[in-house]
């Protein structure tokens, strides 16, 4: 399958355990303070490749050696980065990823080249190379998201390339700036934190109808420990989740998304499709990093035969 991703890079910087912290000038010692790569399309872009995938990766790189880093990164995974432009003005796009003992997370980021990030920024030419279209960190990206991303879906739907869509939390709280993008989504697979403040409902059912009603084809929602619910117009359904020990779970929705896609492109059924996702995000929390647990085809496909079927239930 050859795939195309569009979107947020960043780097992430990952500390871990962190204790209470009290501003007080004081100096705690903390396992690790480990530099990696993320961002929505980044990680679909290593995991679709780990995964087998073609993968090129179209996104804004900064100006600074961060931004080498994060290619270097996606280079060595198997991903084209050929067709990534490097912005003059700004620095790459980071997240301070604080982690505890129990695995939980907080947030500190830096705009830096997300905030620039536009329709121009993309080699149309690309679209005649794929068979899928994936955008990753919708809402992060203020001068792509909205027109610009409707605009590369519909052109994509033109072309034949099957097109999908993942979201991160939108820091304005509006939750609007995608509507445009939903007549021209084959696949939306969001998580329900984001899912739910865009239909302003915390019912997965009728989250799923709003999509639905919106032109997506196919809306598949990441309940976190609840597994997932998918519906399109032919059938609905819940898929359970693996039991695994986690590490944390940064990166666990996007390795979602890349086994969704990557078992798609295998011709897997709908609900393949969410089992061979599920197994592929069970593998991503197992390892610190976004992209670090995720590993080749063969390897989900033992686990997935190694366990017992996962639970689907009609709705």
């Amino acid at each position: 399958m050859k795939v195309l991703c569009v979107g947020e890079m960043m780097v992430d910087l990952l500390v871990h355990p962190v204790p209470d912290i009290v501003f007080d000038n004081d100096a705690d010692v903390v396992g690790e303070i480990a530099i990696k790569s993320g961002g929505d399309a980044n990680n679909n872009a290593i995991d679709m490749a780990k995964l087998g995938n073609e993968v090129y990766l179209v996104t804004l790189a900064g100006r600074d050696i961060l931004a080498d880093h994060c290619l270097n990164i996606a280079r060595e995974a198997g991903v084209c980065v050929d067709y990534v432009r490097r912005s003059t003005a700004a620095d790459q796009t980071k997240s301070l990823i604080l982690i505890n003992e129990k695995g939980d997370r907080h947030f500190l980021q830096h705009l830096g080249t997300s905030a620039e990030f536009c329709f121009e920024d993309i080699d149309l030419s690309l679209l005649d190379k794929v068979d899928f279209l994936q955008i990753g960190g919708a809402f992060h990206l203020s001068r792509f998201d909205g027109e610009g991303s409707a605009k590369l879906l519909k052109l994509a739907r033109e072309k034949g390339v099957t097109t999908c869509m993942d979201v991160t939390k939108d820091r304005s709280g509006k939750w609007t700036a995608i509507a445009p993008c939903y007549p021209h989504l084959d696949y939306f697979l969001p998580s329900i934190e984001q899912a739910s403040c865009i239909a302003g409902t915390e019912d997965e059912r009728k989250i799923a109808d709003y999509f639905l009603d919106r032109g997506v084809g196919t809306v598949a929602i990441k309940l976190g420990g609840r597994g997932c619910y998918c519906k399109n117009r032919e059938q609905a359904f819940y898929c359970g989740r693996y039991e695994v020990p986690v590490a944390e779970t940064t990166g666990a929705g996007d390795a979602f998304v890349s086994g969704f896609l990557t078992e798609l492109g295998h011709g897997g059924s709908l609900e393949d499709c969410v089992r061979f996702a599920t197994a592929t995000s069970a593998h991503a929390v197992q390892a610190f990093g976004a992209t670090a647990g995720v590993p080749d085809y063969k390897t989900v496909r033992r686990f997935i035969d190694a366990h017992a079927p996962l639970e689907i239930r009609a709705d």
